[in-house]
């Protein structure tokens, strides 16, 4: 097979393949294999029909546009490799002229390529990510979080307080109309979890059990029916009870009730150690996110709208895979989260940019280091992947070969290389920072 390569606009390219001639009758006789099979005619068993009278019943030019169909499948990829180009694309394949048996056969096919962009510099690499270490700060925040899974709700005395838990009756109306399950009785209701606008809460604070509070605001735009924006809601609220949340005493007795330990300072250092083991792998992983993101940004080009395309549907294939798995219909899920369709097309669209811009950045920090991928790593790639499959590494190599997929392994082993070369500390300065948390204080209650 003779390939050439014709530089077109962009990233196109024109292929232009001659098949020989032994391969060209090679397909000719597969297809007429196949339409024999297929076609009944009485006097033949299937597969033994010759070839004129295969032609009498279904037409030499069936049989010859079906050969050339299978003809271009079968050598396209060979031919990328040959020419050893990328695409990112089907190809536009043009007007073919027939097959001829015992002729060559040539056609012509525009290629959209993987771009090769460059970087603008590597120099000053650097990025910023939370400490690796767990601090005290975090370690109290655990304990504060389990702690306030042990509280207890006592009976107070007092007024309404922030925090609190009441339980109350009211009924509710919207511009002095009344509405579907306008009316709720004892219920425990907390306070400042958002649950109702803040003019709710704000009308119960001071109120004592057996006291009443009325509250009365415009309903927000954030309102769950769209027909009460804007109006005017009141509520009638009785207050029956008052609680506040008591927390436990954080001594030895609490870390042998929630863990079995005999003291507090046991009970913190394996609070410390198991999010230490948690953070440990979480580290690494957004260290080589935050890396690959700088990368990104010094990629002198923008992702091909064909690749981010498919970057998107590949992930959106995935997304609904995941959904699937949890017992979830999408429909479900968009309910759940109050996410629209559109919302979640975007946020998976701007996913997709942000991968496909990082892949070509390694792939340009990989060709400007002057690195390669080695047979022998492609043999590693497939011995590994083969120990998980039920076919050998020859047979795996031997049908990614046919079908393609090398190219796209020798992708992932130009990513991981590049990658490797980023979470060296010698070529990227990573910068352990304590996140700034607006209104965040120091100060932990005992």
């Amino acid at each position: 097979m003779k390939t050439s390569v014709e530089n077109l606009d962009g990233n196109m390219v024109k292929l232009t393949v001659t098949v020989p001639v032994e391969t060209v009758d090679s397909a000719i006789a597969d297809a007429y294999r196949q339409v024999g099979k297929q076609v009944k005619i009485s006097g033949f068993r299937k597969g033994k029909v010759p070839r004129p009278v295969i032609d009498n019943h279904v037409g030499k030019d069936y049989v010859l546009a079906e050969a050339q169909e299978g003809l271009v499948n079968m050598v396209y990829s060979d031919a990328l490799d040959q020419a050893e180009l990328r695409p990112i694309a089907s190809p536009e394949i043009g007007e073919l002229d027939p097959i001829v048996p015992g002729e060559e056969f040539t056609f012509e096919a525009e290629v959209e390529l993987r771009p090769e962009y460059k970087l603008s510099s590597l120099k000053d690499l650097s990025v910023e990510v939370p400490p690796s270490g767990t601090t005290d700060k975090e370690v109290e925040a655990q304990i504060a979080y389990s702690r306030d899974r042990f509280a207890t709700l006592d009976l107070v005395e007092r007024g309404v307080e922030k925090g609190d838990f009441v339980l109350i009756s009211f009924v509710g109306k919207v511009d002095g109309e009344e509405y579907e399950g306008n009316a709720v009785d004892k219920y425990l209701y907390e306070m400042g979890m958002g649950m109702m606008p803040t003019e709710f809460d704000d009308a119960l604070i001071g109120t004592k059990a057996g006291e009443e509070a009325h509250a009365e605001f415009p309903i927000p735009d954030s309102s769950s029916n769209p027909d009460f924006i804007g109006k005017i809601a009141t509520f009638d609220v009785d207050v029956h009870e008052v609680k506040a949340k008591v927390l436990p005493d954080l001594d030895d007795e609490y870390a042998t009730n929630v863990g079995g330990f005999d003291t507090i300072d046991e009970y913190r250092a394996d609070v410390r150690a198991k999010l230490e083991q948690s953070k440990a792998v979480g580290h690494g992983q957004n260290v080589e996110r935050q890396v690959r993101a700088a990368l990104a940004e010094r990629l002198e080009g923008e992702a091909p709208v064909s690749m981010v395309e498919s970057a998107k549907q590949a992930m959106m294939r995935d997304f609904m895979t995941g959904l699937e798995q949890r017992g979830m219909s999408p429909e479900q899920y968009l309910q759940a989260t109050g996410v629209t369709p559109e919302i979640l097309e975007a946020d998976i669209a701007k996913q997709a940019e942000t991968s496909v811009m990082e892949e070509l950045a390694l792939e340009a920090l990989f060709r400007e280091l002057e690195f390669e991928v080695t047979e022998e790593e492609i043999d590693a790639e497939i011995a590994e992947m083969a120990e998980g499959s039920s076919s050998s590494a020859e047979e795996l190599r031997e049908k990614w070969e046919s079908t393609g997929v090398i190219g796209v392994l020798n992708e992932q082993i130009m990513h991981k290389k590049a990658v490797m070369w980023l979470m060296d500390d010698k070529n990227v300065e990573v910068i352990e920072k304590e996140p700034e948390v607006p209104g965040d204080e120091d100060s932990t209650e005992e």
